[in-house]
């Protein structure tokens, strides 16, 4: 019983968090650009954008500790290199949209100047080539869901 609750709640997880993460993070860039280009209104939706990805990101932490918390459920779970292999990839994923993706959003928005002023404080925000740094979020936001996918693909071997 508790292993299908917390199969449910990892299904669940992923749906609501790991969707809105990875549509924000193949979207962002693209709007991120127009409104440096002067576009206000892609402004507020990359600010949007980048709330999502920093928030539903953390948020969707809770997907590979669900996975992990099935696996103590039910030891046959732990015989099962693809569960493992998931939970690594997992853990690269979110790797990547911390250490890579949110901060380089971060300081697209402060370039902009569309960060509130307690995420500004003490910082200085720079983008030296928009094209390329549109060009690294996008091929980052690509592999973050690729991996997903892989991961996707892996439960159900």
């Amino acid at each position: 019983m508790m292993t299908t609750i917390f199969i449910f709640l990892h299904v669940l997880t992923a749906i609501l968090f790991l969707g809105p993460v990875t549509v924000a993070t193949s979207s962002f860039h693209v709007r991120a650009l127009e409104a440096h280009e002067g576009n206000t209104r892609s402004g507020s939706v990359a600010k949007l954008l980048h709330r999502i990805t920093n928030t539903y990101g953390m948020l969707s932490m809770l997907v590979p500790i669900l996975g992990v918390a099935i696996m103590f459920t039910n030891t046959d779970y732990w015989s099962m290199g693809n569960f493992h292999a998931a939970i690594g990839f997992s853990v690269v994923a979110w790797a990547l949209l911390i250490f890579l993706i949110i901060p380089r959003q971060r300081q697209m928005v402060g370039v902009l100047g569309l960060l509130d002023p307690e995420e500004v404080e003490g910082r200085s925000f720079e983008v030296k080539d928009w094209k390329t740094a549109k060009s690294q979020l996008s091929m980052f936001g690509g592999i973050f869901a690729l991996l997903w996918v892989i991961i996707l693909l892996l439960m159900f071997l």
